[in-house]
């Protein structure tokens, strides 16, 4: 049986929604400054606010770029602006608004991404959406793997100041974490400690991870896992010692493996120049598709992308012939 670092307490399933709104919920009432921008689907804690303080809500209707330039004139006013909409169109339609008027001048707003799987096809379901913020400055990045974190994570944005994307992805992974578990903003946490490799993982792919490594302990393997919340900035340290320590990395992303996690490591072990063989799973150069999940245990959607634990399996086993052969080369 697996055995797991201090905070891991793997549970039942729970939407990292139910986790976000209630961080939502404690920073509208920690701060009064704190107000809601809507666009097309609402908020988090949009019934709290309408009850208890119905004048710190904005309505947009469905106007995305308006609502990135109005949540930036309040931010420039002292007031913390939080918008929940599609990753496809809060950022897709408003990435020129999110760059001039919100990052250049590090306006503390908030924008929360709701990443749809499957059911809602190619427009919805965005694939490149991490890639595409990775390169803009000023921005926190953040991705949580279950409810725990989800509500921690929240909090945590609330308390920096600053622009941060928080991304929630809509599939429904199991609690992971225990009530005490630490959250920080730019700090990994490692599920696992392994000796033959180590998987990096982000967001719902952390509990594939978790499957993956129980499937490999049974084969003899001593894998390690790397919760990587925050996407910007990576925690450079704990991936410097994973690689030092097992010389195999496996990274594990629901989304493009271009300018996603996986880049994201490759570019810190080029940059420290630290040898390690990495294999990145992901989403292949191509957009996603539609694919309804019927049944909890079969979503066709990640066997079609290769991102089941079954792939993380042969993606391990992977590695580590690529890191003997390279150290047989070296001898």
């Amino acid at each position: 049986m697996v055995k797991f670092n201090k905070y891991v307490e793997i549970g039942e399933p729970a939407p990292i929604f139910a986790g976000a709104e209630a961080g939502m919920l404690k920073v509208a009432q920690k701060y009064n400054n704190v107000v809601l921008v809507h666009e097309d689907i609402g908020s988090l804690g949009t019934d709290w606010f309408k009850k208890n303080a119905p004048y710190r809500i904005v309505e947009c209707g469905i106007a995305e770029a308006n609502a990135l330039v109005i949540a930036a004139g309040l931010a420039a006013e002292g007031y913390t602006p939080y918008i929940l909409g599609f990753t496809f169109a809060v950022i897709g339609r408003a990435y020129n608004q999110l760059r001039q008027s919100v990052l250049i001048d590090h306006f503390n707003v908030k924008i929360m991404g709701r990443e749809m799987w499957g059911e809602m096809g190619v427009s919805h379901n965005v694939v490149e959406g991490i890639g595409s913020l990775r390169v803009l400055p000023n921005l926190v990045i953040l991705c949580p793997a279950d409810i725990v974190e989800a509500e921690k994570a929240f909090v945590a944005m609330g308390d920096y100041i600053g622009p941060v994307f928080y991304r929630m992805e809509s599939q429904v992974p199991p609690r992971i974490f225990n009530a005490g578990y630490p959250f920080e903003i730019g700090k990994a946490y490692t599920i696992k400690d392994g000796k033959d490799a180590t998987i990096i993982a982000t967001g719902f792919m952390v509990s594939e991870a978790i499957k993956a490594i129980d499937i490999l302990e049974k084969k003899g393997l001593d894998i390690g896992i790397i919760n990587m919340s925050t996407l910007k900035p990576l925690d450079e340290k704990a991936i410097i010692r994973v690689a030092k320590k097992t010389g195999a990395i496996v990274t594990a992303e629901n989304g493009s493996i271009i300018g996603g996690l996986g880049d994201g490591v490759g570019s810190v072990l080029l940059d420290e120049n630290v040898p390690a063989a990495l294999v990145r799973i992901g989403i292949e150069d191509e957009f996603s598709q539609s694919a309804r999940v019927i049944e909890a245990s079969k979503d066709d959607l990640m066997i079609h992308h290769g991102l089941t634990a079954q792939d993380l399996v042969s993606a391990v086993k992977d590695c580590i012939t690529k890191r003997e052969k390279f150290n047989r080369r070296k001898k």
